[in-house]
């Protein structure tokens, strides 16, 4: 994402740190939903008082609203427009109360963010429709779209810095592998066009690992062998494309059809600096082990995430920031749900994942 200003100043100038201005981009920009631990986590701290302070500044400006999870456990809705807009994030649907396994997703989302600090991200949906279409020069019309929308899941990718690519998939702790089964299905078009991946299953149980494997193997499995970004119609288009242009070259006989539609595909398709290289090699061998193996650099990585995330049922509690401290009771939470929350913010400890 690309802004023409730093949010983090404009964030402080509300009341934040530095370090929590930054927390609250990160965590509007990819979940909109946070946990207590995942704020400890990013300022590298254990338990203690810098947490409490934290979630009761945010509290007390209103930017956050807590949801009780159960076991005196809660999670975090960041909802405020002002720090949606300071972000750049002004039309961010986060702000809206998502379902359980949504929340979960979008939590899930931010731990893998946090692992992976430091590295490149393309974290939006101009990010990465930009390095496919202008980096790697692809059509936008192998993105996957989902109600018109490029990449609607928001599930992050990463380029390595061997200039490799990991996609990201995120199993909130579904019954079935049949969200994945559509995920391949808008992605196919994509994964086959790019010449490597690997695609990181996360979740954290194993439950769906093998059949998410299998449908990743099926799904994949290429009708055109060798199909890259370089060869869209599969090695043989480009091998037979070759011997066609040979053949016209050398006048060594007359031309079928079927050669005439070739060329006149091959024609349109390999015009590239790279595939005029490989035109004037010539070597079809090395061509087809070059491709072959390209098209096969696809990996499948299950990852189960060490982490704990809340298993009851969500509930939504409207803290007013006269909660924080007045004995006026809210009519939108019991009492011992309130002293709940006020034990969370301003204890050192406790609610953690």
């Amino acid at each position: 994402m690309t802004l023409t200003y730093d949010p983090i100043p404009v964030l402080q100038s509300a009341g934040y740190t530095e370090r929590e201005a930054a927390f609250l981009y990160l965590a509007a920009l990819h979940s909109g939903y946070f946990l207590r631990r995942q704020y400890l986590r990013f300022i590298e701290r254990g338990r203690g008082a810098l947490a409490a302070q934290f979630l009761r500044r945010a509290f007390a400006l209103g930017h956050i609203q807590s949801i009780a999870c159960g076991q005196a456990r809660s999670a975090y809705h960041l909802t405020s427009s002002e720090v949606y807009g300071a972000a750049g994030l002004g039309a961010s649907h986060h702000r809206r109360l998502k379902s359980d396994a949504t929340i979960k997703s979008r939590l899930m989302v931010l731990d893998f963010v946090l692992d992976h600090l430091g590295e490149t991200l393309l974290d939006t949906e101009a990010a990465k429709v930009s390095h496919f279409t202008e980096t790697s020069g692809l059509s936008e019309s192998v993105l996957p779209r989902s109600r018109g929308v490029a990449f609607a899941e928001e599930f992050p990718a990463i380029l390595n810095k061997d200039g490799g690519l990991s996609f990201s998939y995120i199993d909130e702790g579904a019954l079935s592998a049949s969200g994945f089964e559509h995920f391949l299905d808008r992605y196919a078009p994509l994964f086959r066009a790019l010449p490597g991946f690997e695609l990181l299953y996360l979740s954290d149980s194993p439950q769906n690992f093998e059949r998410a494997r299998s449908l990743f193997a099926s799904k994949l499995t290429d009708e055109r062998p060798g199909t890259t970004a370089t060869t869209p119609r599969g090695v043989d288009h480009l091998i037979d494309y070759l011997r066609v242009r040979r053949q016209t070259e050398t006048k060594q006989s007359a031309l079928s059809l079927r050669d005439l539609a070739v060329l006149r595909d091959g024609d349109a398709i390999y015009t590239a600096t790279e595939h005029q290289a490989l035109i004037a090699a010539g070597d079809v061998e090395r061509i087809r082990r070059r491709f072959l193996g390209q098209a096969e650099r696809r990996k499948f990585v299950p990852v189960v995430l060490p982490y704990r995330y809340p298993l009851h049922h969500f509930r939504r509690e409207r803290i007013k920031v006269s909660d924080l401290g007045s004995s006026q009771r809210s009519t939108n939470t019991t009492v011992r749900e309130r002293q709940t929350v006020q034990e969370q913010l301003f204890s050192d400890g406790g609610d953690e994942w």
